[in-house]
């Protein structure tokens, strides 16, 4: 609760932020419940002095849960852009970190620093209607629904009312076809070719956006922008905060993978809206509306071939660095084919070009055709690349059950050119909870690019000696065992049992995921039993927080994001540790690419990292107590790996399996 409010007087960066963050400052006397934290009050002046230092500046900071890094650069920030002018950029990779910073930390640090604030969430294109897309429901053309119009009628309602154009807006279940039909994504966008680019939902969005001094976006959108249109995000900044900055290459990898989708082809190809031209602009470009169709049918089967020869190759895909001769023969035939029907819609672009403000007629008339001519040539770069695979083992080129696909295998080259961390580019401050492997930051840096000015390691504010302890499992089993599985299951019931449930297991497959979950409520122990995928995350996450002896069981993905402090949480359970798989397409080919030393440079680091991510999920608060399991004998008999480098500073013991036993060893 926000009980004062303070006018910044300091001219001193270093003293402003003591004036904020010191055990006398500002937020101490005046915030609620909140405490000095001497990391905190380190980690702003840190970012202070960075923005100070000007454009091309790059901060990299670890700060450990309970530090309070939001607070930390949303402080220094908001005096930075009071006294500079401008606007600073706030990236993160998760909706509940973005629903936090714009609903709760900038409306509280705006009023108890006593200065107005502007900020906003930029939200993705793809959650934006497109009014071009959205009248063409209405047309004759491809587009056609099983529900009577009735979907149609309700979009046309709700752009008659919307003022931002948020397609959450529209009465329709998540998910449904029309609503995706008219998302406002980059693929289709004619941009300034668009009869409605002046009513654009997207371009309002910007416009609002460049009015606030601190904008909140996720990375994907971010990259999307400086990957693939002009290389800039269409927002001026002087600073871009990178929150969750263990994500950032992980997300430029998912921005700039191509795919090459049989589904998405053959509804491509089956959905052509003809172009409706006069037959005077048809003779003027040489085009016969029959004499199209015939070649996007042509083309049609074409990709069928192209698609079945695929499916043929049979086995369950994989690495992708040969294709089969027949198979790129086929798929250039394709793309030969393909060739006078793009041509139609550059020609009708270049007639529109030449008519000036006369050819908006033609341009709304043809918007669909261009937009489905413009998807069409991306879909055909990404085939001609995909199938090109000379940039292997640069780039990773696999393939799955009906498609091809590729990305980057590092990422490392591509990211600092995307910030533009140069000249005039703005300042750079990356923040994580896990950001560091065997304390230090050059993990991170090599799987960035990012070459920091100052690095920051600031230790958890938390006793963690008091407050956990570690054991270490020997199952005295291999994974590839038959007895494996059930001897995860029985420990796992064991330790949760012996915990009284309040505990989150979390496992390396869906197959255990399975085993152990099943197991666990066959097991009536006295406790609920929630399992990944048989529930919403929100909900499953909800009803965990709630129910204070219950037991969550997840995979990978409930290693991040999972923060529910108290008694609802004492255990964390982890089977293995998380390697990537040895048979991932990108894994092979780092491998290829750093040769023996993949496993000590990628793999080793990104398992380190993954492990203190998942047992970061145990104390989230000074009043925590609880216990960490890793099922996993190698941290303790792989000393080369040095894990336990990479492990809190907190008591360690092992403990050893033999048949149906559970003895502790003694400590480490």
């Amino acid at each position: 609760m926000l009980r004062a409010q303070y006018k910044i007087v300091s001219e001193n960066d270093g003293d402003c932020m003591t004036d904020f963050f010191g055990p006398d400052g500002l937020f101490c006397s005046k915030l609620e419940g909140f405490e000095y934290r001497a990391q905190q009050e380190t980690l702003s002046k840190a970012i202070a002095e960075g923005l100070k230092a000007g454009g091309g500046y790059l901060l990299a900071a670890e700060a450990p849960t309970g530090v309070g890094k939001s607070f930390a650069f949303l402080a220094p920030a908001i005096e930075w852009v009071q006294k500079e002018g401008g606007a600073v950029l706030v990236l993160t990779s998760s909706i509940p970190l973005q629903e936090q910073l714009i609903s709760k930390d900038l409306p509280a640090l705006s009023q108890v620093m006593g200065v107005p604030v502007s900020f906003g969430l930029l939200k993705g294109r793809g959650n934006y209607g497109c009014m071009r897309k959205a009248f063409d429901l209405g047309d004759d053309g491809f587009l056609s629904f099983n529900d009577g119009g009735e979907a149609s009628e309700t979009i046309m309602a709700w752009l008659s009312t919307t003022d931002e154009g948020d397609l959450s807006e529209i009465p329709l279940p998540p998910g449904h076809p029309v609503v995706e039909r008219i998302s406002a994504s980059f693929r289709g966008c004619l941009g300034g070719r668009c009869p409605f680019r002046e009513r654009c939902f997207v371009q309002k969005s910007l416009r609002n956006a460049a009015r606030w001094q601190v904008v909140v976006a996720n990375y994907h959108l971010f990259f999307a922008y400086t990957l693939s249109r002009g290389g800039a995000f269409p927002v001026p900044v002087k600073a871009i905060f990178c929150d969750e900055a263990h994500r950032m290459a992980e997300a430029l990898s998912s921005v700039s993978t191509q795919s090459v989708r049989k589904d998405d082809w053959l509804r491509h190809l089956k959905r052509v809206p003809l172009p409706r031209l006069d037959q005077a602009v048809c003779n003027a470009l040489g085009y016969d509306p029959e004499s199209q169709a015939g070649l996007v049918k042509e083309s049609g089967e074409l990709a069928k071939a192209f698609f079945d020869r695929l499916d043929s190759l049979g086995g369950r895909g994989g690495i992708f660095n040969d294709p089969p001769e027949q198979l790129t023969r086929d798929g250039r035939a394709l793309m030969d084919s393909l060739g006078p029907i793009t041509s139609i819609g550059r020609k009708i672009d270049d007639y529109i070009s030449d008519m000036g403000p006369a050819g908006e007629d033609v341009a709304r008339d043809n918007g669909e055709y261009l937009a489905w001519s413009q998807v069409l040539v991306e879909m055909i770069e990404s085939l001609r690349w995909c199938l090109d695979v000379s940039d292997y083992p640069h780039w990773t080129y696999w393939r799955e059950e009906g498609g091809l696909f590729s990305s980057p295998s590092w990422c490392g080259d591509m990211l600092p050119s995307s910030f533009g961390v140069s000249g005039d580019s703005p300042v750079i401050v990356a923040l994580s909870a896990t950001m560091a492997v065997d304390g230090k930051l050059d993990y991170w840096i090599r799987e960035t690019g990012l070459v920091p000015d100052r690095t920051l390691l600031l230790d958890s504010p938390f006793d963690l000696k008091g407050q956990m302890d570690i054991s270490v499992v020997d199952l005295d089993t291999a994974v590839t065992d038959e007895r494996y599985d059930d001897r995860v299951c029985r420990v796992v019931r064991k330790l949760c049992k012996d915990n009284r449930g309040s505990s989150l297991v979390l496992l390396s497959s869906t197959r255990l995921l399975r085993r152990v979950g099943s197991y666990l409520k066959k097991n009536d122990d006295g406790y609920s039993v929630l399992v990944q995928g048989e529930l919403p995350r929100s909900e499953l996450l909800r009803l965990f927080r709630e129910d204070r002896t219950s037991v969550l069981v997840g995979t990978v993905s409930f290693r991040e994001g999972v923060d529910v402090p108290g008694d609802s949480l004492t255990q964390v359970i982890v089977d293995r540790v998380p390697f990537p798989h040895p048979e991932d397409p990108v894994q092979i080919a780092r491998r290829d690419l750093e040769g023996q030393a993949s496993f000590m440079r990628s793999v080793l680091p990104s398992a380190k990292m993954s492990l203190r991510q998942a047992i970061g999920r145990l104390i989230r608060s000074g009043s925590d107590r609880g216990k960490v399991a890793i099922l996993d004998g190698r941290v303790l008999s792989r000393a080369n790996w040095r894990i336990l480098e990479s492990l809190p500073s907190v008591p360690i013991k092992r403990v050893r399996v033999i048949d149906r036993a559970v003895a502790h060893i003694g400590g480490v």
